[in-house]
């Protein structure tokens, strides 16, 4: 097994910008938007167009993106103003609908900057008429480019005055041994914040550092639990479950590699051949997936994405 000595070389300096390329943009600032309830009823396929269409006004003026931190976004509301019926064949629906866009931080239900428009659409039916007044949203309209760079600027703000206040707290829980919560907190720090966001990214190297020497650790006993237990092929592999998922930039890697080379002598040549074969592909897989940076990305998301529900949309009072 070779050692991969570049990882935590590209995970500090290359940061969390080569994460966006697996869909999660993490180091940028991203809105997750948010279609608010309204007094009128609005058809569930009309909201979930508008969400897509939010999605979108938040991508072309460069914040856009798959977000684990919930906290800000971009939301929407729809007041129906006016409904005119229109006789047929067909029927029409004519729509004039009041549309506030808002950007803000969800959980201390604060408004950044917001704007209001009317739209207007005509459909056969009230989802059509809905749909043909959101698809007139112009997503580049200098109003939204107005309320977006305002929203953008406050969020930078909040970082650079809470930076110490991130800090601490990844402290408290560095010191708990909770690292992959303080991975995760120190992921949702955007570069637009450069000295917070250099900071962050040297603990989160040392944390990261930890949380794979602490990891070894545990694998590794329990792999030679499994080998001492059974010294066969069924025990290499029932090791191997374990051994495979070691960082090979820990620092106990030489246990490792001293434990696979006494499974690999124990074994018959058949065994033997079957086990090399194995621990190539274990070898090959893991260095691809570090320079894919899988391992570090997965610790950030996989932390947001076990956690519980804390935000309740639309009990925001925008």
């Amino acid at each position: 097994m070779k050692k991969n000595t570049t990882f935590l070389i590209i995970f500090l300096y290359c940061g969390i910008q080569l994460f966006a390329q697996k869909s999660n943009d993490l180091g940028r600032i991203v809105l997750n938007p948010i279609v608010l309830n309204s007094s009128s009823k609005i058809p569930e396929e009309a909201v979930s167009y508008l969400e897509t269409k939010l999605t979108q006004i938040a991508a072309d003026n460069g914040i856009g993106g798959i977000s684990i931190n919930p906290r800000f976004v971009i939301a929407a509301k729809l007041n129906l103003s006016s409904k005119d019926i229109v006789a047929g064949p067909p029927q029409m629906f004519a729509l004039n609908i009041d549309m506030n866009i808002f950007i803000g931080d969800a959980i201390e239900n604060k408004v950044f900057s917001s704007t209001v428009f009317t739209i207007r659409g005509v459909g056969t039916n009230e989802n059509k008429a809905y749909i043909d007044a959101i698809k007139k949203i112009n997503v580049k309209s200098p109003q939204l480019i107005k309320i977006i760079e305002a929203g953008k600027n406050k969020i930078i703000e909040y970082y650079n005055s809470q930076c110490n206040v991130i800090i601490t707290k990844v402290n408290g829980l560095k010191g708990m041994g909770k690292y992959d919560e303080a991975i995760y907190e120190l992921m949702q720090m955007p570069d637009v914040s450069k000295s917070c966001y250099d900071n962050c990214m040297t603990q989160a190297e040392l944390i990261y550092k930890l949380k794979i020497d602490k990891d070894c650790k545990l694998l590794l006993n329990t792999a030679k639990l499994k080998w001492t237990a059974s010294k066969s092929t069924e025990g290499a592999k029932e090791a191997m479950e374990y051994l495979k998922q070691i960082d090979q930039s820990s620092a106990c890697i030489k246990e490792v590699e001293t434990l696979i080379k006494e499974i690999s002598q124990k074994l018959n040549a058949d065994e033997k051949r079957d086990w090399d074969l194995k621990m190539k592909i274990y070898s090959d897989a893991v260095d691809l997936e570090k320079r894919n940076i899988e391992a570090a990305k997965e610790i950030a998301v996989s932390y947001y994405k076990n956690q519980p529900k804390t935000i309740i949309y639309n009990t925001l009072i925008w």
